[in-house]
């Protein structure tokens, strides 16, 4: 420790030749000198050492008792920084290197998720960035709470957020909210509607009464499954208990007929390469970019940008914030060229297909028939399709009115009762 504290503080070495060195150690000790060093080589001479900035003070003493003295070594570092007194550049640069270190070391340059599942790194690191944390935010002014705080009120997705500051790594821990199960409104009054036009092919009622059977046609918004239920009276008694109102489920399958119609233009539009390009190259470091060198604008009207990053990563899987950046532009013309039909057709085939697959719900295509027709530059398909599908909705509660009571028959004849 001794050893690193001379080098930092500059160790002076001095030969002092005279009568009575003794009488010149007698005179440091008087004057609080601290000698780091002695060494007596004979009777007359003295080797001493002392610090840099105690190195005139003891040689101003020596020389004014009498004594003569001779430097015969420096060593430490502000004798190796004096060596740089007219080299501006070189001390500069020392000085900022030593700058950059010391804000660099507590500088964040990677930011590293934990726990997520649903949530994506990258859906995260953007939110983090919004609260005041990414790559190149000093680390020690972090208010860490604060940001925990802020992003558990900015994504409701999450139940727990921990950061944590390792040097120049920030560490993100979370854990995402547990969906609850998806519970049946059983208390809410319903109806089951039909959703689309069709014949029914199959009804099974899992709570409410059915309204219709096999083979009836039904339009869409028409009650498959009322919530409305009779209670069967209980024998003996053939009196009516009246209606019960429950959250009407069930199944009801049906054939349905599906008309889905797609367009297409004959002419496209496409890009030819001229083969003229234009090349930038930028220095991306802790999110600032910096231009390096290439042609401040593009003089293309219409142009292709391809991009080509390479990112410094001293350690495996470990990628600093410093990024090369190539971005190439290459221009192009636009030309009508004429689109095949019969790969125009197949095209609008299988998208009208993916929709009606999208439209039914628990359903299969039993039978389909197509229209293609070629007019002005455009070709339409129709699609022609007969299904079978669940059509049961769930929907509000329909009430059937009331009927009227009857008023009971008024008695003939006088208020006496006289036939």
């Amino acid at each position: 420790m001794k050893r690193w504290l001379g080098w930092l503080l500059g160790l002076v070495t001095f030969q002092v030749t005279g009568a009575q060195p003794e009488d010149f150690l007698n005179l440091c000790a008087q004057r609080n000198l601290a000698l780091w060093r002695m060494v007596q080589q004979d009777r007359f001479t003295l080797v001493v050492q002392t610090t840099a900035h105690q190195a005139r003070q003891l040689e101003g003493l020596a020389q004014g008792a009498g004594f003569q003295t001779e430097v015969t070594g420096r060593r430490g570092l502000p004798f190796f920084l004096w060596r740089f007194r007219k080299r501006y550049a070189l001390l500069a640069g020392l000085v900022l290197c030593l700058v950059l270190f010391g804000v660099g070391s507590r500088t964040i340059l990677t930011v590293d998720v934990s726990g997520n599942q649903a949530l994506s790194a990258e859906e995260i690191i953007a939110q983090l960035r919004l609260c005041g944390v990414s790559v190149g935010t000093y680390a020690p002014s972090i208010p860490v709470r604060e940001v925990e705080n802020r992003m558990m009120l900015a994504m409701d997705q999450l139940t727990f957020f921990s950061l944590n500051l390792h040097g120049t790594r920030a560490e993100v821990i979370v854990r995402e909210r547990e969906e609850g199960p998806d519970l049946r409104p059983e208390g809410e009054p319903s109806d089951v509607v039909a959703a689309a036009d069709g014949i029914i092919t199959h009804i099974e009622p899992w709570a409410g009464d059915a309204q219709v059977h096999e083979g009836d046609a039904v339009c869409q918004g028409d009650v498959l499954i009322s919530g409305v239920m009779d209670l069967d009276p209980i024998p003996p008694s053939t009196e009516s208990l009246g209606t019960r109102i429950v959250h009407a489920e069930g199944k009801v399958l049906a054939r349905t007929w599906r008309t889905l119609t797609a367009q297409i233009p004959l002419t496209a539009t496409e890009k030819v390469y001229t083969g003229e390009r234009t090349t930038r190259y930028t220095l991306s470091l802790m999110g600032k970019r910096v231009k390096i060198f290439g042609k401040s604008g593009i003089p293309y009207e219409t142009y292709d940008t391809i991009t080509e990053q390479a990112a410094w990563t001293p350690i495996p899987g470990k990628t600093l914030p410093l990024v090369w950046e190539k971005e190439t532009y290459r221009a192009y013309t636009l030309e009508s060229v004429a689109v095949d039909p019969d790969q125009a057709e197949a095209l609008l085939r299988a998208q009208l297909l993916a929709a009606l697959e999208e439209q039914m719900d628990q359903g299969k295509v039993l039978q389909t028939d197509w229209e293609v027709t070629e007019q002005d530059g455009m070709l339409e398909v129709k699609l022609l399709a007969q299904c079978s599908e669940q059509i049961g909705r769930q929907a509000a509660l329909h009430l059937p009115a009331q009927r009227p009571e009857a008023s009971p028959p008024e008695p003939e004849g006088d208020a006496a009762g006289t036939p």
